[in-house]
Parts: C-alpha cells; structure tokens; sequence
C-alpha cells in the first residue's frame, strides 16, 4: 500500500525543488517527466531525474515518476532513466486504453528484470486524463496486477470535455465513477490537479468526500495540510483494529459473520458487522495507516 495523502509534483528540470524535496512533509514525491514544457529538453530532464530520485528516495521518501503516455515514442526512454531500486512507482500519463498497461507493464518489468529487481515491486499509477479513460477504467484496473493506485487528472479531463468554471457536478460524477472502480479494484486513488483555478479550491475536500487518499500539491506548504485533511480518522482505525481482531476470533470458531459493538471503541457510531467485506475494507485502512506511519518515521 502506498501513503498518498500528498503527493509533491516537481518538475524533472526544476533542480532547486527536487534537491529541497529531500525533507520534504509529503507523503511522497512525484518527478514529472511528462510534462509539456520538458519538449525539446528530455535527455537533460531524463538525467536530472535519475539522479534526483536516488538522493530522495535514500533521503527515506517514496518517489514517483511520471513518465510519458504509451501512444509516444518517450515512454520507453522514461523508464530507461527511473527505473531502479529507488523507485516507487511509475505514473503513467494518459492512460485511455487496458492495452497501455498491459504495454507499460511489459516494459516495466524489462527494466526490473535488468536491474535484479523483483518483477512486480515497482508499482503502477493509471492516470486517468479524459472521457474514454473513465468508461474504460474497470477494464483498465483489470488488465494487469501491477496497479498500486489511480488518480483522476482534473485538469486533463477539462481540458478533454472543455469544461467552463462551472462544471463542478461533472468534477463530482468523475470522482465517484473513479471512486467506484478504485473501491472495486482494492485500490486508492488520489486527485490530480496541476492549475489553481478558483473552481478548483474546494477540490480536496470533495475528493476526500468520495473516499480519496490523497490529492497532488505544488507547493510545500500545502503538504501537511493535505496530510491532515487526509489521515485515517483515529475512531475508523480503531474499529477497524477491532474487526480484524474479532475475524480471526469468528474464524477460529469456524463462523463467518460477527459483530464489533460501536460503543465499547467509545464511538458514536452503531455497532459494525463483521464478515468478509467488512474486513477486506479494515486491512485496507490499516495497511494505509501502516504506509504512512512509515513515511513519518522517516521524516
């Protein structure tokens, strides 16, 4: 499971931010080979980027690249440059089709298998940009066991149904269709927004609303923000520590339902089931947890 309260976005030529990024509050850092304005300037962007990710992640912090979209003839030479032992995970830009992961997939465990890595301990992100990516996304998240997360990029998807300042409801129906397949999938997602249009101000709070782990941000200071706005409820854990702790009690008595009794855990909620989709949702939570206690140790 990947901490992904706050995911901190740097550009691979930004050589200031990505040394600083080294202390950063996030809970992860997201090197962006991806991005427009790097055309004309990747060797140096590719070179920048490798070497950025082994001081952060010996630094103790997850690192994330974004690499180009499978569609360009960039992604492979992306990967060439980030993938090693000190990489996380691999974001792919513009995910649309289930065939792009299966392609990044292949490509991704090339380069494991070069680097003596274990296939498949390098994770990946679909990133969802655009109206055909959000039909396909079940599909997609099926396509390959390689996923460790989604994130829905805002800014592309209004960019793709060229959505005016007014088109917060559709911002809503993307993050709950996101929502869907992610929760089907076992897997987090996270929003990604790179513009701070003012229609986007109260974005995190929605997303967080619809089950989000995280949201990107810019800027260090929006780090512990985020990070607040997005760690577990304290109560929510501890039940679920309790329905974990009462499953394994149900099964050894060769049962398959139970019950945890909200107020024992001094909650206000009502008493919770216990069976097998409560707990799948509990061990959820506490490996989120576990992810982010290790993040803060590292600090």
């Amino acid at each position: 499971m990947l901490a992904l309260r706050s995911i901190l976005v740097i550009d691979a030529l930004d050589t200031a931010a990505l040394a600083a990024a080294r202390t950063t509050a996030a809970d992860a850092v997201l090197i962006d080979l991806a991005h427009p304005a790097l055309h004309g300037r990747r060797t140096e962007a590719r070179t920048s980027a490798r070497r950025a990710a082994q001081a952060i992640a010996k630094a103790g912090r997850p690192v994330i690249a974004r690499v180009s979209s499978t569609v360009t003839v960039e992604m492979e030479p992306d990967l060439d440059a980030v993938i090693g032992g000190w990489l996380t995970a691999v974001m792919l830009a513009d995910t649309e089709q289930p065939q792009d992961a299966r392609d990044a997939d292949v490509q991704i465990r090339k380069r494991e298998m070069r680097a003596h890595l274990t296939p498949g301990s390098i994770r990946l992100i679909a990133e969802v940009e655009s109206s055909e990516a959000l039909a396909l996304l079940p599909q997609i998240l099926r396509a390959v066991d390689r996923f460790g997360a989604v994130a829905l990029s805002v800014d592309g998807l209004r960019e793709d149904l060229r959505l005016g300042s007014r088109a917060l409801a559709l911002y809503d129906h993307a993050m709950a269709d996101v929502a869907i397949a992610a929760h089907t999938a076992r897997l987090p997602w996270i929003a990604n927004v790179e513009h701070h249009r003012p229609e986007f101000a109260a974005l995190p709070a929605r997303a967080h609303d619809f089950g989000a782990a995280g949201v990107t941000v810019h800027h260090e200071a929006s780090a512990r923000g985020m990070n607040s706005l997005f760690a577990p409820d304290p109560t929510e854990v501890a039940i679920a520590r309790a329905i974990v702790t009462e499953w394994t009690a149900v099964r050894r008595r060769g049962g398959w339902s139970g019950v945890v009794a909200g107020e024992v855990l001094e909650s206000p909620v009502t008493d919770r089931s216990v069976d097998r989709r409560s707990v799948r949702r509990a061990r959820a939570l506490l490996d989120q947890v576990e992810a982010i206690e290790a993040c803060e140790r590292a600090e």
